[in-house]
This record gives C-alpha cells, sequence and structure tokens, in this order.
C-alpha cells in the first residue's frame, strides 16, 4: 500500500477503505446481512403478489395483442376498398353477382367460390398482400349459418374467409389458423354491400364496408346485448370501442 502515497487523497482513501473492508470480512467481522428466513419470507411474499397479478397482465397482454392485430385488419381492408374505388369507381357499380343455389336449396358451395374469387381477384386482391387462395373452402360454426368458399392468407399472418351471398360476407381471422379459430375470439364479422337496398339493411352506416349492426343508430349497450346474443355483432361493439376489448367485454380471451 505504501506504493500509492503518491497518488491522489481520494484515491488513497478508496483503496484504504476497501483495504479495512476485506480484512474485516477476512477476519470474520459481522456486517449487516438478511438472514435465511428473511429471504424465504420475502421470496414467498413476491411469489403470492406474483400469483395475484399474473393472470391480469397476461389477460391485459392478450387484450391489447388481438386490439392490435383487429385494428390493423380493418385498416387494410378499409385501404384496399378506398383504391379500389379510386380505381374501379363506386362500389355500388362493381361487378357482384347474387349468391348461387344447388338444386337442393343449400348455397352452392364450388359456384359461390368461383364467384368470390373473382370478386376477389378484381376488387381486392392488387391492394392486399397475401400469401395463398384457396377456393371451395367450407368452415362451419355452430353459431354461423353461411359456409365460406373462400380462404385467403394474407401476409402478416391473419386470413380472411369471404362468401358470396347478398353482399360479400367478410371473417377477418386475426391470427390465421392459430387458436381459437372461433366468433368473438379471434374471428370477427364484416360485410361488403354493393347494392343500396341490401347496404342499408346490413350496414348501420349506410357505408359500403361495415360492420354487422342489429340496428340503425345502435347504442353501445344494445351492441354490447347484441353482442352476448351472436358473435356477428361483437364486430360492432369492438367498433365503438376503437377497436379494443373492454373490461365488460362479454368474453375472456
Amino acid at each position: 500500500m505504501k506504493l500509492c502515497w503518491g497518488i491522489s487523497p481520494n484515491l488513497q482513501k478508496a483503496i484504504s477503505y476497501a483495504s479495512q473492508t476485506a480484512t474485516r470480512h477476512v477476519k470474520g467481522d459481522l456486517v449487516p446481512a438478511f438472514t435465511l428466513a428473511e429471504v424465504l419470507i420475502t421470496l414467498g411474499i413476491i411469489g403470492v403478489v406474483a400469483a395475484m397479478t399474473l393472470p391480469t397482465l397476461i389477460q391485459n397482454y392478450k387484450r391489447k395483442e388481438a386490439s392490435t392485430r383487429l385494428k390493423k385488419g380493418y385498416s387494410v381492408i378499409s385501404q384496399a376498398i378506398t383504391r379500389s374505388i379510386a380505381d374501379n369507381g363506386d362500389i355500388q357499380y362493381w361487378d357482384k353477382t347474387g349468391e348461387q343455389f344447388s338444386e337442393d336449396g343449400s348455397s352452392d358451395t364450388v359456384a359461390n367460390g368461383e364467384l368470390s374469387y373473382n370478386f376477389f381477384m378484381k376488387y381486392l386482391a392488387p391492394y392486399i398482400k397475401y400469401t395463398k387462395i384457396d377456393k371451395a373452402v367450407v368452415v362451419e360454426n355452430p353459431e354461423d349459418a353461411y359456409k365460406y368458399e373462400l380462404k385467403v392468407n394474407l401476409a402478416d399472418g391473419s386470413t380472411l374467409y369471404m362468401h358470396n351471398g347478398d353482399c360479400i360476407d367478410l371473417r377477418l381471422d386475426i391470427n390465421g389458423d392459430n387458436n381459437h379459430n372461433q366468433y368473438v375470439y379471434d374471428i370477427f364479422a364484416f360485410v361488403i354491400c354493393t347494392v343500396n337496398s341490401q347496404r342499408n339493411i346490413f350496414c348501420h352506416n349506410k357505408s359500403w364496408f361495415c360492420t354487422y349492426s342489429s340496428k340503425d343508430n345502435i347504442t353501445r349497450a344494445q351492441s354490447l346485448e347484441a353482442c352476448k346474443s351472436s358473435g356477428f355483432y361483437c364486430s360492432r361493439l369492438l367498433e365503438i370501442d376503437n377497436w379494443e376489448f373492454k373490461d365488460d367485454y362479454p368474453y375472456k380471451l
């Protein structure tokens, strides 16, 4: 240590303190510390708090993630339609053939799949990034009366299902083929209507592209009840809530 006395006083003090501390430690002098019991109790408290708060944090994360995906999906479709209108004219003049039916009165999956495909390729495909298209895909759901004949895998990992009905029925699966693949959780309903009379029936805001609504000028409270009764209407509730899953959203993600 005597070799260091030529250096600054502050450094001398620091070296001296370190030396003394090390000496006390080596000699076995007592220094302030937690006992093993105190450490275990602290860890136990932290574990209890984590167990109580972690589910809420996970739930909030899932809601935020779903909200972000839904906002993006709605924006992608909206922008595609806006750009398509600029190139192809008003939607009411777009080519749209009515739903096709088989001899037994059921929806003709193959024919409607072809019509859905033609509609998508002409009016949406040039403005949406996608990776794969499957025609004549049937998606069965106890809550759903339709069969969706066209499946489009979008570049962001989401999936768009289309049905050629009175309007073009769209179902956006915000996480693609990952779970749940169910309405109200990750599949949400939209429509593109090309005829004024149908638009007035299906679209609450009289736009050509919209969420489902059970009535005009529907309130949030009414949308909440409609969402509880049918998954078709949950997209309207979420639209009212700026695509966020509020605490009173009827279904746990």
